[in-house]
């Protein structure tokens, strides 16, 4: 597929990832106004920029406003100093001692969210660390019986940098009772009076994620993190109707993708017939058929099935049959003019309509987060026009 992006034009491809750079630039710098100096902004561009396209999503992020990018894995880094950016970076994941020297050679930073994690970083006796503590995931964290030995090794090792010191939340998007998330907050500040009594008071306090940073100013610290609505969507809907509580829900969000699949086919089906493997639908008039070159190999899922509907010149056309391994189809009937060549839109707007994520993650019985992440390397990547 790389080979064929240096051959075809710009938008001749049968599946294309399209995104927006200016609503992502826009969508962080909504955040960057509510979030206050001196405090600055990660955002966080793992596994793919969330779908948008590492690179794109974090120049984008960067003239938005952002201080530090947020990733993964080593390879996303690796990546992002690949495309010379130079922002400050973090690696949210675990990484091995080979991974940390790499790491400290590309200038960024590592999180140690265990012991083990944070040996590899001592056996390599250089670079910058974050200690990723336990407050209520139980994900990655170490637990309080733990941190004198963290100290004890990086002391052995002066040349690694204790930088930051991060949590994560973890029910705070999935309701609007948040005395869970206190709690946690509450727990994150017991670790920074022990960690202020060892010595180390001076280090960058990060736990927000896009919901935290929206909801609670007060929970910036040193550095906020922003996800999900970097992209242009709402967390969940108990964080909207939370933001609308607390009145901060005129948050002007642009989402900046679409999924875009050119028609390869128009095929006339008689009354009767049946479409697909199974035979799960039948025409219940002469019928007319779109053939869609995507399929469940491609991330458009099988169980969408008889579920979805994608956007033809504008009007929906609903998914008919099985959705197959790389091919599908949709029952244009009602739109006359739909021709082999038009511009399909799985996710995304077309002319006044609009298949949002979210309504895909309904369909799905997902969250919004996973509906981006869903289309594979079959995709072609290209910005949208400015």
């Amino acid at each position: 597929m790389s080979e064929l992006n240096h051959i075809l034009p710009a938008h001749d491809a049968w599946l294309c990832l399209e995104t927006d750079p200016v609503a992502l630039q826009s969508n962080l710098a909504e955040f960057r106004r509510r979030v206050a100096p001196p405090t600055r902004m990660m955002a966080v561009v793992k596994s793919e920029g969330y779908g948008h396209g590492l690179v794109t999503a974090a120049r984008a992020f960067l003239a938005g406003g952002a201080d530090w990018l947020g990733v993964h894995s080593l390879s996303e880094a690796a990546q992002l100093r690949e495309a010379d950016v130079v922002a400050r970076v973090l690696v949210l994941g675990p990484t091995t001692a080979a991974e940390a020297a790499v790491a400290a050679d590309l200038g960024c930073d590592i999180t140690a969210g265990s012991l083990s994690g944070l040996a590899g970083a001592v056996a390599v006796g250089r670079g910058r660390v974050h200690l990723k503590v336990e407050t209520g995931v139980n994900r990655q964290g170490l637990v309080e019986a733990e941190l004198d030995q963290a100290l004890a090794m990086l002391g052995a090792a002066p040349d690694v940098e204790l930088v930051g010191v991060s949590s994560h939340f973890a029910d705070i998007e999935d309701t609007t009772d948040h005395d869970f998330a206190r709690a946690q907050r509450d727990r994150f500040d017991a670790w920074l009076v022990r960690l202020e009594g060892a010595g180390r008071g001076d280090l960058l306090r990060h736990m927000t994620c896009s919901a935290a940073t929206l909801l609670w100013p007060e929970s910036h610290r040193d550095l906020a993190r922003v996800g999900i609505s970097a992209y242009g969507l709402w967390p969940s809907r108990e964080t909207r109707v939370a933001a609308r509580s607390a009145g901060c829900e005129d948050l002007d969000l642009k989402p900046a993708l679409r999924w875009l699949v050119r028609v390869a086919q128009i095929r006339d089906v008689p009354a009767a017939e049946t479409v697909g493997y199974g035979r799960t639908w039948m025409a219940p008039a002469a019928s007319r058929i779109a053939v869609l070159p995507v399929g469940y190999a491609d991330g458009f899922p099988r169980s969408l099935s008889g579920r979805a509907h994608v956007l033809i010149r504008g009007r929906r056309a609903p998914v008919v049959g099985r959705i197959c391994m790389n091919l599908c189809m949709v029952d244009v009937t009602r739109i006359e003019d739909a021709a082999a060549g038009d511009d399909a839109v799985l996710l995304g707007s077309q002319g006044d309509d609009a298949i949002n994520a979210d309504q895909l993650a309904d369909w799905l019985d997902t969250i919004n987060y996973e509906v981006l992440t869903l289309p594979g390397p079959s995709w072609r990547r290209v910005e949208k026009d400015s």
